[in-house]
């Protein structure tokens, strides 16, 4: 389903100029990425390491007051994107609309809700329900954009409203079920968000990393070559993507068994699972990077001034190998953070994202898209080779 998904998002190539895509893509990858890092204040790996060990009560008021605390941050967060000056929203010429920004920071906010629930269906081993939760998002956002699209003869407007009302619903309907449910309840005091707080704020820091692997990259080749350059390679990144989709799937179905049997004392166990999922990676990307080209090549799936662009046809095995490198790495992540050892997991990333900043300072100007992706496929492969080698480490001195 999430490939699926992903190859709706592409049949876009054909409605948008490359100007509207990487606009776009910019207020997607960046804005709304950012926002979802930080505003949400990234409950995933709280959840999953403490659903196991704590009382659900507790664990009920501790996510309430985190909710809250995310909707405030929100709405101030909203509020100053609006008080901006207009320069700031510009790109090389090209504007972003102050609204479109807001709308989706907004957006963001609410989806705090959706990862929460999503969270706890995966840390229960019902990664079926889990994945529902993000399937849903994905799955409705084509259909309301299109619909905007004849109904408004909108362009680039209409793939904001599909991000933004199918987050908002979502949310809405995550608030409402995980109260129902008891998951949401009001914090009794500040002082209980002194544990979730001490452990995602680190994780912010990670996310953020993540972010600026995916995202900052587009925002450097929109500022040094113009926004339909950074169009181009959103269409390179979306077909790499579907290496994302088996990270994905293999993480929904690895998390709960390894928190569940790191949990439990089963070390063994767990490594085993650890390094028969990074072989499942693996091979599934060994596939991909020559497939996902032929496909381009020789299906429509894009546009024709995408598919007969030589910076698309180069980046995409490229950044294909880099999300796989990701994924192995996401998954040898979860070694130490089950040992909550989160403050090692965000140096880890922030360094790697400092890295593929730095190459892409260097490579972009020279090589335009395609540096951008030898940028990517450089920090994840720091980011797989450095997570390896510090587990290993931590296991050998215990």
């Amino acid at each position: 389903m999430g490939g699926l998904v992903q190859l709706a998002h592409l049949l876009w190539t054909h409605l948008l100029d490359q100007a509207d895509y990487g606009r776009f893509a910019i207020l997607e990858g960046v804005v709304f990425g950012v926002a979802t890092a930080t505003v949400t204040l990234a409950p995933q790996m709280y959840i999953l390491v403490y659903v196991h060990k704590k009382p659900r009560s507790e664990l009920a008021g501790e996510l309430g007051g985190m909710l809250g605390l995310s909707f405030i941050i929100g709405l101030l967060t909203t509020l100053a994107v609006i008080a901006l000056p207009d320069s700031v929203f510009m790109l090389a010429g090209e504007a972003v609309p102050r609204w479109a920004v807001a709308g989706v920071i907004i957006a963001a906010t609410i989806t705090t809700a959706r990862i929460m629930a999503q969270t706890i269906h995966e840390a229960q081993s019902q990664p079926t329900r889990a994945a529902l939760w993000s399937e849903f998002v994905e799955g409705t956002r084509p259909f309301i954009a299109i619909s905007l699209f004849f109904l408004l003869g909108w362009t680039w407007e209409a793939r904001w409203g599909g991000l933004v009302f199918a987050h908002v619903g979502a949310g809405i309907a995550a608030v409402l079920i995980l109260g129902r449910q008891g998951w949401l309840k009001r914090a009794p005091s500040l002082a209980c968000l002194r544990l979730p707080l001490r452990f995602s704020g680190p994780m912010v820091f990670t996310l953020l990393a993540y972010v600026g692997y995916q995202s900052a990259d587009r925002l450097y080749v929109a500022l040094w070559d113009g926004v339909a350059a950074a169009g181009r390679y959103e269409a390179a990144y979306r077909i790499a993507l579907l290496v994302s989709t088996v990270n994905v799937v293999t993480l929904h179905s690895f998390n709960p068994l390894y928190y569940s049997a790191y949990a439990r004392g089963d070390r063994e166990g767990a490594a085993k699972l650890l390094r028969r999922s990074s072989l499942q990676i693996a091979a599934w990307v060994a596939l991909l990077v020559v497939a996902l080209p032929l496909i381009v090549m020789y299906t429509p799936i894009l546009e024709e001034s995408y598919r007969t662009s030589p910076s698309v046809l180069t980046s995409i095995p490229i950044l294909a190998l880099g999300l796989g490198c990701l994924g192995i790495s996401l998954l040898w992540q979860s070694a130490l953070l089950a040992a909550t050892q989160a403050k090692t997991v965000s140096v880890i990333a922030v360094s790697a994202a400092l890295v593929n900043l730095g190459a892409d300072v260097i490579l972009v100007p020279r090589m335009g898209e395609i540096g951008a992706a030898w940028g990517t496929l450089i920090a994840f492969a720091l980011m797989l080779t450095t997570t390896i080698v510090v587990v290993r480490l931590r296991r050998a001195e215990k």
